[in-house]
């Protein structure tokens, strides 16, 4: 029954948030400057944050950070109006929480429908914010058994307070961290709840916590290991109207939790989906390298190397993405491709990659391993010219400042060189022998 009821209200949110008409008008103003604080922590999941723990029990390793939380966003859709010279709507802000001393008057008061002439309910409103603070640093300081115990005050001696949704999420997030993954859920459906049932509120009011309510919810039954629960989770988020750096982020999700569940052609679509859809996004050098895995995984070894190909060809196009960014992902992407094909025999792909990656890059810790092993795929490939040319290359390096394993393969290079040498000379004896019975 309590299943039933969670997954209820989940389908509810679905439909609530997913019916939005979202205009410019609908996104919050700029915050005016003031004493307190009232959303010391912006409104949705952070895709650091969220993915940390989801992220757990999946081969890939997360992207570098993209910066500052920030959140899950609808995308506007400017009136004319705005189209014609109105001002633009001011985004959420981001960045780092600022706390500061609670006071007994600005926005938070008013909007709880405090008044000058009730000092009574003034002081309640200070209390609870100071409270609500409270957890909020605790918090930021991984300090969950503070942090936890003061958001449970705060919900529960104000549930009428405009911060209760944000407050829930937020203490559902905490759960999560630290590992109470079905108390985190339950905080996240209550948030849906208080979404979809809430008395007089209107269409678009919580949309941006309703949409992280959702994704976390996705993330945390991820973290709990029901990866095709979280993919039929995440492909319902994908109907809804948001930027295009959150939408990247629930189609990598989404494929993903498919492949941890065991089916690796969907997850393929999604990673497919999400460069078509999103290919300026920063997740797409992350998704094309996954890509390539999984396609190597299914055995299919042309389009794994395509889409290695189309890695190492590809030009910096975004201002999101670094060249230090892209040149991780390709060397990653080309060196756990090229050690597969190398390990399952394929010889002709890892050559191939292995000369590409070698093109990255100058650097010796780089460059030596790759040498080396370029060098045993020729050996193997009874490509014996190229081998002797690799190694002896190798060999006359000067290992300077570079760690033991590094330092370590001219010596080896030296020894394959020599034992080529030595093998060349049996083979024209052992022809000598042949040809004088």
């Amino acid at each position: 029954m309590k299943q039933s009821k969670r997954m209820g209200a989940l389908g509810a949110g679905l439909l609530f948030v997913g019916a939005l008409a979202v205009s410019a008008a609908d996104l919050p103003p700029a915050a005016p400057p003031a004493e307190v604080v009232t959303k010391s922590e912006p409104t949705a999941a952070s895709l650091t944050e969220a993915n940390t723990r989801a992220e757990a029990p999946a081969s890939a390793e997360s992207a570098p950070a993209l910066g500052a939380e920030r959140p899950v966003a609808a995308k506007a859709e400017v009136p004319p109006a705005a189209a014609q010279g109105a001002p633009p709507a001011a985004a959420p802000a981001s960045g780092p929480e600022k706390v500061s001393a609670p006071a007994a008057h600005g926005p938070t008061v008013e909007a709880a429908g405090v008044h000058e002439d009730n000092p009574g309910a003034k002081t309640k409103a200070a209390e609870a914010l100071a409270t609500l603070t409270l957890a909020r640093s605790f918090r930021r300081n991984q300090d969950w058994g503070q942090a936890i115990p003061l958001y449970e005050a705060y919900i529960s001696d104000n549930p009428h307070s405009p911060e209760l949704p944000l407050a829930l999420l937020e203490l559902g997030r905490t759960y999560a961290q630290a590992g109470a993954n079905e108390a985190a859920l339950s905080r996240f459906y209550s948030v849906l709840d208080l979404a979809v049932n809430k008395e007089g509120a209107s269409p678009t009011e919580g949309r941006e916590v309703a949409y992280s309510a959702q994704y976390e919810i996705a993330q945390t039954q991820m973290a709990l290991g029901r990866h095709a629960q979280a993919a039929r989770l995440f492909r319902g988020m994908r109907k809804l109207p948001l930027i295009e750096a959150d939408r990247a982020n629930v189609y990598l999700s989404c494929a993903r939790a498919l492949k941890l569940a065991g089916d690796k052609p969907g997850a393929a679509e999604e990673y497919q989906a999400l460069l078509e859809s999103c290919s300026d996004s920063p997740l797409a050098l992350e998704a094309r390298f996954e890509l390539a895995v999984v396609y190597a995984e299914l055995g299919r070894r042309d389009d794994a190397v395509r889409e290695v190909i189309s890695l190492f060809e590809q030009q910096k196009s975004s201002g999101d993405i670094s060249d230090e960014m892209l040149r991780h992902w390709q060397r990653r992407a080309g060196n756990q491709l090229a050690n597969m094909f190398y390990s399952a025999g394929d010889l002709p792909e890892a050559a191939e990659l292995y000369g590409k990656l070698l093109q990255l890059s100058g650097d010796e810790r780089w460059r030596w391993p790759l040498l080396y092993q370029v060098g045993l795929v020729a050996e193997q490939m009874k490509e014996f010219a190229k081998a002797k040319g690799t190694y002896t290359e190798l060999a006359a390096a000067k290992a300077e400042g570079l760690s033991a394993e590094v330092a370590e393969l001219p010596k080896l290079a030296q020894w394959r060189l020599e034992y080529l040498k030595w093998a060349e000379r049996m083979d024209a004896e052992l022809t000598s022998l042949k040809g004088n019975p």
